[in-house]
């Protein structure tokens, strides 16, 4: 029932937006570029953008990979060629991509989100039963996380599925400390490591590295200060053994995905500012500062940028609860220093000193505000165990201590509330009024919850104190102990585990109140991270300029002419092209390499876009700087001629399509006496070329001399090439694209993309299976052979021979 609970939580949260449509996504912002572009479309949420231009297309075109029979390993239609596979936000060996190739291309990614979410629910559900935690005490943990502002902010973007899985390996990580069963828990950590870096986001993965690195250090501390230095060694290796295998595991993403982070835009991270005081109610509630969506307006410190980092007033009291009991566990006390260390980070705003002692860390001193992620994680298991603290506590104080933190909460919100809606005016004000709301109900929640049970507790120990009540086996849902009993021993635990007769199933009023506090948190959860969400009945629609634009260019390279236009206002959105099968010159993606940029500018001496942010989307202005780059067509704005030498094919809306007589995507160039390379602006004769899947190049060339031959192809480690089943060698061309050279006579050209890093990653992650595979044999056979006869079950057959 608890994990029944989670999961159905997870999917509330998305059930408005798919009733609306069933596919999940902000269709409606590609209306406003473009061959996209229609009027009278209200756009639902203008923060989710990366969904939709980037996030959404890799995955269709690597669905679609994926069922004509090929690796999804190259991107044919970005610029002259992008990495897919290894570009680490197109994740498409990532659990939430795998399964949605298991359904319609349509619903692969709504599949995705919900795989998403589940993971992450049942991941903080499952390390709360590590830690012991009673049944209603999970459920408050794995809702609590899976629907927390920082995750619901961020899902729908690798960012979500990539920390989805922290759970899991903060389990993982405690059970090899705890040792019991060191090769299988090694194995559960490495698999699940692997499964968080095919999902992408290197940022983000770095970050749980980080913030499993805080709580580890803080729990192997207690553990040194109790049993010695020396108790250390074994947990450490264990440790570092299972990342060693994990990244083995994911080897075949990590090394070609490595090898073109350092040569993009990205190899630095883009900064994020930490979070002033201001932000503290974020918290707490969501809209104080409005919402990215339609009906609201973002009013803050932050602008249009949208920060959600609520979880909840109940969850924060229940996690105060947990720290603030007598006896801690000392994985307790290693969450609470994982709390306050992210809470520290994503809040820096308030100490200079640690600002600068962050930019010490390469990636992690970056995204301050992405902290909250941690920090969400840390709360929501503290929640967990606070409400578990409370449901079997044998004595009224804590129901009241925790009732008075819920009255404490109560009071700083009244105080808040004239401080801060008392200097807005107008909508401002309402929407800030509104978002008071929720919170004020979790308090009266919280009250009526703990203060009711503190009352019933009164006369509660008056009657067990003369034997009026005793303990019920079951009373609790899903946990040993009892409302109406001191927790039991450890040793009675287990007894009444492993016992055979039935247990009737009792709710006490303990339990009853901790059933009150999840009811309110889950619904305050779900109703404030529904209103993130949109849909569409239809999925990638072409309009009728998009439709014609197909037709026409087919297969052709087409690029933007207009040098006053931006990325995304000519043609369609990069990477939104993918879905159309249209090849444009414009790129949008993290890993788009500099070179680029660079080639681009040292030919026209113009920007080709914007490096930082991933843009690429270079003006075309010439029919020989089209043909340099293997343009067939160029699109303008309406009534703008084109270039000289190009000829008008169509009218396209708002903009005219011309072609670039002559232009393909290879040629042939003589060489210079003396067998020299000529200049890229050389003429060249166009050589047709076949595309046998989407990560290879076939062409035949003739020639009665030998000819340079160049490909408008990204000059990107992992292409290899053949000449009549020979070896050929590529170079590079004009700063960004390949050629080589070919003797004269006929031959046969083959191209295909495949990096020695995958191969070498594919080698490393066979053996990393291998290896995992036959220590668990092994070490099952072990067990098996050390099992003393006293194990064997006195109810199991006994077979002899002589029978």
């Amino acid at each position: 029932m608890g994990i029944l609970w989670t999961v159905a939580a997870g999917i509330a949260v998305l059930i408005p937006a798919l009733l609306h449509g069933s596919h999940l996504g902000p269709f409606d912002l590609l209306s406003r570029f473009g061959l996209s572009k229609l009027s009278g479309v209200v756009i639902h949420n203008t923060y989710t953008g990366d969904q939709i231009s980037a996030i959404m297309p890799w995955n269709a075109l690597a669905w679609t990979q994926v069922h004509q029979g090929h690796l999804p390993l190259w991107n044919p239609y970005n610029g002259l060629g992008m990495p897919l596979a290894f570009n680490w936000q197109s994740a498409p060996f990532g659990l939430p991509t795998l399964v949605g190739y298991l359904v319609p291309l349509q619903d692969a990614y709504t599949v995705g989100i919900i795989v998403s979410v589940i993971v992450a629910g049942t991941g903080a559900y499952f390390l709360a039963r590590v830690l012991q935690i009673g049944v209603l005490g999970c459920t408050m943990a794995g809702t609590v996380f899976e629907l927390s502002g920082p995750f619901m902010q961020w899902l729908g973007w690798p960012h979500a599925a990539v920390f989805s899985w922290a759970g899991w390996m903060f389990a993982a990580a405690l059970l090899i400390v705890r040792g019991k069963h060191r090769i299988r828990d090694v194995a559960f950590f490495a698999v699940v490591f692997a499964f968080a870096v095919y999902a992408g986001q290197p940022e983000i993965l770095v970050l749980l590295i980080f913030a499993l690195g805080v709580f580890l250090a803080a729990l192997l501390i207690q553990l040194a200060w109790k049993d010695g230095i020396q108790s250390l060694l074994r947990p450490i290796v264990a440790l570092a053994i299972a990342t060693a295998v994990g990244g083995a595991l994911s080897a075949p993403l990590l090394l070609p995905g490595l090898q073109l982070a350092s040569g993009s835009v990205h190899s630095k991270s883009t900064a994020t500012l930490p979070l002033p005081a201001h932000a503290l109610p974020y918290l707490v509630m969501q809209g104080f500062d409005g919402l990215p969506i339609a009906g609201s307006r973002m009013f803050g410190p932050f602008g249009p940028f949208y920060v959600g980092g609520y979880v909840g007033i109940i969850a924060l009291v229940l996690a105060v609860v947990a720290v603030a009991v007598r006896r801690r566990p000392p994985e307790v006390i290693a969450l609470a220093a994982l709390a306050l260390v992210a809470g520290g980070i994503a809040f820096a705003a308030f100490n200079s000193h640690l600002i600068s002692l962050l930019q010490a860390f390469p990636i992690v001193g970056t995204m301050p505000s992405r902290c909250l992620l941690p920090l969400a994680l840390a709360v929501a298991v503290l929640a967990g165990k606070g409400l578990d603290s409370l449901v079997r506590a044998d004595r009224a104080k804590l129901w009241r201590r925790t009732a008075a933190g819920f009255a404490a909460a109560g009071a700083l919100l009244l105080l808040l509330f004239p401080a801060t809606v008392g200097v807005l005016s107008g909508v401002d004000n309402q929407l800030r009024e509104r978002s008071f709301i929720w919170p004020i109900l979790d308090v009266i929640a919280g009250l009526a919850a703990t203060g009711g049970l503190a009352l019933w507790s009164r006369r509660w120990s008056v009657e067990y104190s003369v034997g009026a009540i005793r303990p019920v086996e079951g009373d609790l849902v899903g946990s040993p102990d009892h409302d109406t009993a001191p927790p039991p021993s450890a040793e009675h635990e287990a007894t009444t585990e492993t016992a055979a007769s039935p247990r009737r199933l009792r709710i006490g009023p303990s339990t009853w109140a901790g059933i009150v506090l999840l009811a309110a948190q889950t619904a305050f959860l779900v109703t404030a991270g529904a209103p993130l969400w949109s849909s569409s009945s239809s999925f990638y629609a072409p309009t009728r300029a998009e439709a014609t634009l197909q037709r026409t260019v087919q297969s052709s390279l087409v690029a933007m002419g207009a040098t006053t236009f931006g990325c995304g206002q000519l043609g369609i959105l990069p990477s939104v092209n993918d879905v159309y099968g249209i090849h444009e010159l414009s790129i949008y993606d993290p890993m788009v390499p500099s070179k680029y940029f660079t080639s681009f500018a040292a030919i026209t001496g113009r920007a080709a876009g914007y490096p930082a942010l991933n843009s690429y989307c270079p003006s075309l202005t010439t029919v020989s700087l089209a043909r340099l780059y293997g343009a067939s067509y160029l699109l303008e704005p309406s009534q703008q001629p084109g270039p000289d030498g190009t000829k008008f094919v169509v009218a396209l809306g708002t903009e005219d399509l011309y072609r670039v007589p002559d232009s393909l995507s290879a040629t042939l160039t003589p060489l210079r006496d003396g067998g020299t390379i000529p200049a890229a602006s050389g003429p060249g004769t166009p050589v047709y070329v076949t595309h046998p899947s989407p990560a290879s190049w076939k062409l035949t060339t003739s020639a009665n001399v030998p000819e340079a031959l160049r490909l408008r192809l990204a000059d990107i480690p992992g292409w290899q090439a053949s000449i009549d089943g020979r070896p050929l060698a590529l170079g590079p061309f004009s700063g960004i694209m390949l050629e080589a050279r070919i003797p004269s006579g006929r031959h046969t050209i083959e191209l295909r993309y495949w990096p020695d890093t995958f191969t070498t990653g594919l080698v490393l992650a066979a053996a990393a299976a291998i290896g995992i595979t036959m220590a668990g044999i092994f070490a099952m056979l072990h067990r098996r052979r050390r099992m003393p006869a006293a194990d064997v079950p006195a109810s199991a057959p006994v077979w002899c021979l002589d029978d």
